[in-house]
């Protein structure tokens, strides 16, 4: 019953639920969309996120996985030297290069050291600082890396699965062209230098694919049935404010005060007595 008497009121004021309407397909719209006024336009705001992630393993270049001979415990110090200069503003530029990506629109993270209390493991207010300001940016990368392995992990984001692939992959190259670079210069024997080797294609997928559809549903659908909410009790207010006045005493009064002739009829005071009538 209460539910008929809502859409009576609704489909009364149906104007007003059809604006409501329209303001809920704003906010539906501003909720996945940015606009700018100079220049004026309409930007996508993606909530889509894909990630890609690769291995890169630090060698020698007759690879000691292969040779017992070769040691594999300086290869596992570079390794841990190699994933923190991965995340360096100098390695991100790298990488940005080799990415073609701009340069403001990386983050990188790691590695953490899982042996050490959680304290070590926090990031400096300078680097929480940095990492901060790189929360808003598109393509994130993250290493992680085994004190007893020569294998560097790369973790990739991006708004697209591409995107995600295709940084992923472009880590393993920037670093590889940043050490031959330093070999070349330092004139490093060709038996002595250390070999960058990619473990495979970067491979990943799109994280929360429909999510942009799923936010800009619940906002059209929470921002209109609040709207719709607000009629109702509008609706009674008003019936209500009506019908005070309505039952409200004109200003001269024609209640059972003084000067009011027609007062109660049983106190014999304003009505005809009995004797009147007869005659």
């Amino acid at each position: 019953m209460e539910f008929a008497k809502t859409l009576k009121i609704l489909w009364k004021r149906r104007r007003l639920v059809a604006l409501g309407a329209c303001i809920a397909a704003i906010a539906a719209m501003l909720s996945i969309c940015t606009v700018s006024l100079f220049p004026p336009g309409l930007h996508n705001r993606t909530n889509v996120f894909a990630t890609a992630s690769t291995q890169l393993l630090v060698d020698t270049p007759d690879s000691a996985f292969a040779d017992l001979a070769n040691e594999m415990t300086p290869l596992e110090t570079r390794a841990s030297v190699f994933a923190r200069f991965l995340a360096t503003p100098a390695a991100i530029e790298l990488i940005a290069r080799e990415a073609k990506l701009p340069l403001d629109s990386i983050e990188a993270q790691g590695p953490y050291d899982i042996n050490l209390p959680v304290i070590n493991q926090e990031p400096t207010a300078d680097k929480r600082s940095t990492q901060i300001i790189g929360e808003g940016a598109l393509y994130r990368l993250r290493f992680e890396n085994n004190p007893v392995l020569p294998i560097v992990a790369i973790f990739a984001q991006a708004p697209t699965r591409d995107g995600a692939v295709a940084l992923a992959d472009a880590v393993p190259r920037a670093l590889r062209a940043y050490v031959e670079q330093i070999q070349a210069h330092q004139h490093t024997p060709p038996e002595r230098r250390v070999v960058i080797r990619k473990l495979g294609d970067a491979t990943g997928g799109v994280v929360n694919a429909g999510a942009d559809k799923q936010i800009a549903a619940l906002v059209f659908l929470v921002v209109f049935g609040a709207w719709c909410m607000l009629l109702v009790p509008a609706q009674t207010l008003a019936r209500g404010w009506r019908q005070a006045g309505q039952d409200a005493p004109p200003p001269n009064g024609n209640g059972n005060g003084a000067g009011h002739r027609g007062g109660d009829p049983s106190s014999g005071f304003g009505s005809p007595t009995e004797h009147e009538r007869v005659r």
